[in-house]
């Protein structure tokens, strides 16, 4: 049973004047009976994605109850108030700029309570990536991430973001064999009885990313646990995290984070 608020993930951009509109912030939190956050007037737009259990909003002096299947938007400018009912897991993003605003209404989000269907908590994983290292390429990732989250409230409206059993069933066994270097999409079809088209286009419709980019999303995942918290070599990061060989591990490695696993290590290593 969890006692304890956990806030352990999330990303702080800060402040960025120049831009129209960026990625301010992201968090995934566990919130106790008895703790809240600071309640505050904030000049930025955020919303708050329920995994589970529930949590108490305030909007204009009115308490609404926020549950799975269900997003919170407060727009910039609104003063934020909030507390949980019970053990209340969510995942939760803030947008800010001139233009963040116009961005939220443009996707349909009202403030307040909104349909939403199950939190992409991948997509959010997806989100601490892009913002654990600050260049622009980065910054613009983080925009993008947070855009499919958005649109992602859009499709739980319609009730077509909650994946069949089935696809629910292809992201249980990529996070639990990632580290199998034969792990691929065609493996997943055969061993599923599905076409690997169809299991594609499903996945994809479901999560909002693409069977083989969550596969390598898990291992990436794994690998920078490992090298910010264990001397583990880097060869054997790879291996450990199903990458088929160090050479092509450091390759992705790059192309996702912009540093070598080497260089990354020694930026972000956990010291004792």
């Amino acid at each position: 049973m969890v006692t304890q608020s956990s806030r352990t993930k999330m990303a702080f951009w800060g402040v960025d004047s120049g831009r129209k509109l960026y990625v301010r912030s992201y968090g995934d939190f566990i919130l106790v009976p008895g703790d809240s956050e600071l309640e505050r007037f904030a000049d930025f737009g955020e919303i708050f994605w329920p995994v589970s259990g529930t949590g108490s909003f305030h909007l204009d002096g009115k308490e609404h109850i926020l549950k799975p299947g269900m997003v919170w938007y407060y727009p910039p400018g609104s003063f934020h108030k909030y507390q949980p009912r019970d053990v209340f897991h969510y995942c939760w993003l803030s947008i800010a700029g001139e233009n963040a605003g116009n961005l939220f209404q443009i996707l349909g989000l009202v403030p307040g309570l909104n349909p939403a269907g199950d939190c992409p908590e991948h997509l959010f994983a997806l989100l601490d990536n892009d913002m654990q290292i600050h260049t622009a390429v980065h910054l613009v990732n983080a925009l993008n991430t947070a855009f499919r989250i958005l649109t992602c409230i859009q499709l739980g409206k319609r009730g077509s973001v909650r994946p069949e059993k089935s696809i629910s069933e292809v992201r249980k066994i990529i996070d639990s064999t990632f580290s199998d270097p034969e792990l691929s999409v065609a493996r997943l079809a055969e061993n599923l009885d599905m076409h690997r088209v169809s299991l594609s286009r499903s996945f994809s419709k479901a999560y909002g990313i693409s069977v083989s980019d969550y596969i390598i999303h898990a291992r990436l995942t794994a690998a920078m646990e490992m090298l910010r918290n264990s001397s583990i070599p880097i060869r054997e990061v790879a291996e450990n995290c199903g990458f088929a060989s160090g050479n092509y591990f450091s390759k992705v490695f790059a192309a996702k984070t912009s540093l070598s696993p080497r260089a990354y290590r020694e930026r972000y290593r956990v010291r004792e």
